[in-house]
């Protein structure tokens, strides 16, 4: 109780500020430990498990080795017997019957608020409301491309005229359940036009729906492309990020690099999250100390050719009554957009060379992979392509990569094709 006396009469700051000056900042029992790489340890530690297996091989008589290869011709052979019919009942399964054949219906209902469309969809939410607004990015310039990730990470991590990024984001944790900036692409069935938006997606309980719509607002329209130290931070971290995921999620980087060969929605993709984008942060590290005003005036470019009512779409989910309630606080928002003419499509029609690559990276890890554009042979899509390529990641990839070929394992997405696998350094895999 004193305590809290003490809070209401002096304020948290002049009650916890000395005392974490005290204990933390000026304390002088600390220990500081550092953790250096050693770019040797790999060599060395290969180098010592090759001495310790040649040693075991020099102490084994021709009858051991005789038995090792025996034991090991054994170890194939029932890798690769299929499992007997009695073992297969043993797997709990679903059978056809089990699987309801009606896909789970949400109710949409189409309708428009000063000239922008808005789906509404009347659901149980317990008093949480959902939106997203999403803008139509098809008029940016193709060089801003790259550039539209930290964009978006700027939105929520710089702050505005009146607030830090600090206060902007215990203010938005304060009055809403999150907001989150992201860009979406995707290709369009029976086109090669690709689809591509900018995705403002935020929750909040239905009665802060005022605080949500007004978060977002200044979200979009009211933060600061001025903080060089900042976005310099937001450069390295991508980077960084960019590189582990190579080092340890390699075929999601391979099927990206394949996506970008074979449609426009790939390539924008892979401009955005695959090694293009990892190359774009390389040299836009060192453009941030040399002109910073260029990539100042390129993000304000960018905000400025995305935030429009023209092309503007809106989505809600919450219980109807709520939906109602909310619709005065979507108007005011859009009211707050720019109203511009819409302007022409930017012409991204590009695609990466059709042909085969090798990236080099310090890993022990092959990560392989092979796609093909069924679609240009005259494929129809069909849901059981689905199924398909489920069967045959779990089935015959997973049976011959992993389980024989000693690999980490395989996978198929059948849409465009793409096989691929992490392996093991040997590079067993093979197509």
């Amino acid at each position: 109780m004193v305590l809290k006396a003490r809070i209401a009469e002096e304020g948290s700051k002049a009650v916890f500020s000395p005392l974490i000056e005290k204990f933390i900042l000026n304390n002088p029992h600390c220990v500081t430990i550092e953790m250096q790489p050693d770019p040797e340890k790999a060599s060395r530690d290969e180098a010592a498990e090759k001495e310790n297996l040649d040693k075991v091989k020099a102490s084994m008589t021709e009858e051991d080795l005789a038995e090792l290869a025996r034991a090991t011709r054994e170890l194939k052979l029932k890798q690769e017997t299929p499992d007997p019919p009695e073992a297969l009942r043993c797997v709990p399964s679903l059978s056809l019957y089990d699987i309801p054949k009606e896909p789970i219906r949400i109710p949409t209902e189409v309708g428009d608020i000063n000239g922008v469309k808005v789906l509404q969809h009347d659901l149980f939410t317990n008093d949480v409301l959902y939106t997203e607004v999403v803008f139509d990015m098809s008029s940016l310039k193709q060089e801003l491309l790259p550039l539209v990730p930290l964009f978006c990470q700027s939105l929520l991590e710089m702050g505005t005229k009146d607030l830090t990024f600090v206060q902007l984001n215990q203010l938005i944790g304060r009055k809403t359940g999150g907001i989150s900036v992201y860009p979406f692409t995707s290709s369009i069935q029976g086109t090669e036009d690709p689809c591509s938006h900018i995705i403002v997606r935020g929750k909040s309980m239905a009665g802060r729906a005022d605080d949500l719509f007004n978060l977002m607002n200044r979200v979009l329209q009211e933060v600061q492309f001025t903080d060089q130290q900042r976005f310099r931070q937001f450069v390295s971290q991508s980077k960084a990020r960019m590189e582990n995921r190579l080092r340890g999620g390699g075929h999601g980087i391979a099927a990206a690099r394949m996506d970008a060969k074979l449609n426009v929605a790939g390539w924008i993709s892979e401009q955005m999250s695959g090694v293009s984008y990892l190359e774009f942060l390389q040299a836009l590290e060192e453009k941030v100390d040399n002109d910073w005003e260029g990539i100042s005036s390129s993000l304000e470019e960018i905000r400025k050719s995305l935030l429009s009512r023209e092309g503007c779409l809106v989505n809600m989910t919450a219980d109807g009554k709520n939906l109602s309630n909310t619709e005065k606080f979507v108007s005011k928002f859009l009211d707050l957009l720019p109203s511009k003419p819409l302007v022409e499509r930017a012409s991204w029609n590009a695609q990466l060379p059709l042909n085969n690559e090798a990236i080099v990276i310090p890993t022990q890890v092959n990560y392989v992979g092979k796609a093909a554009n069924l679609y240009d042979k005259g494929y129809q899509l069909s849901g059981s392509a689905y199924v398909i390529s489920k069967h045959i990641s779990n089935t015959w990839l997973w049976d011959r990569v992993r389980v024989s070929g000693g690999a980490y394992g395989g996978f198929v997405t059948l849409i465009l094709i793409q096989v691929y696998s992490p392996s093991y350094p040997t590079g067993t895999l093979t197509y």
